[in-house]
Order: C-alpha cells, then structure tokens, then sequence
C-alpha cells in the first residue's frame, strides 16, 4: 500500500494541504472590488486544483464561472459535520435494507 513515490524515496509524502473537491471555501474580496460595508469574503466551491503551488480553481454559482484563487480560506469544520452527518445517514440506509431476524 505505498505510491511509487514513497517506494523510491523511501519517505513518507505529506498530503495535509489536499482538501475535498466540493467544499466551501470563502475567497476574499479585495478593498478595490468591494464598497464601504460589504461582505471580505464570499462563499464559493473548491472544483480543483492548479499546477502552481497554494492555487485552486473555484467555482463561482451567481456568475457560472471556475477561476484561479489562491487567496481562499478552507471551511473544515462544516466540511467535517457534513461528512459526518453523511456516513450517519449512509449507515441509518444500511440498518433498512439488512432483514432483520424475527425471534420466535
């Protein structure tokens, strides 16, 4: 169970900064796009990544558009209690469809 990259090196590969395609994520507005009492940031979804380092590529639903961001903030904890609530619920269908056993 080791990637080729770990065969040939022999060390373990650092995957912390691989994030969930499809979770939120809060790209800043810069002072020049925004007015006085406006939102810094606007809730968006992660679709990829880029072959430069600390870029991703975010989806934008108000104009239907992917861009390159890299100045983006992850939203883990939400992203947590919905993975969460998820498998609770895959498992919940699960107990349906296994037949129970009747007791005489």
């Amino acid at each position: 169970m080791k990637t080729t990259e770990e065969d040939f090196s022999g060390k373990r590969l650092d995957v912390i900064h691989f994030k969930i395609f499809g979770w939120l994520v809060y790209c800043h507005v810069t002072k020049d796009a925004r007015k006085k009492l406006e939102l810094r940031a606007e809730l968006r979804i992660l679709v990829g990544y880029t072959d430069t380092p600390q870029n991703y590529q975010v989806y934008f639903p108000t104009s239907q558009r992917t861009l390159v961001r890299r100045d983006i903030k992850f939203d883990e904890l939400k992203a947590m209690w919905v993975s969460l609530e998820r498998e609770l619920k895959m498992q919940a269908e699960e107990e349906l469809l296994v037949p129970k056993k009747e007791e005489p």
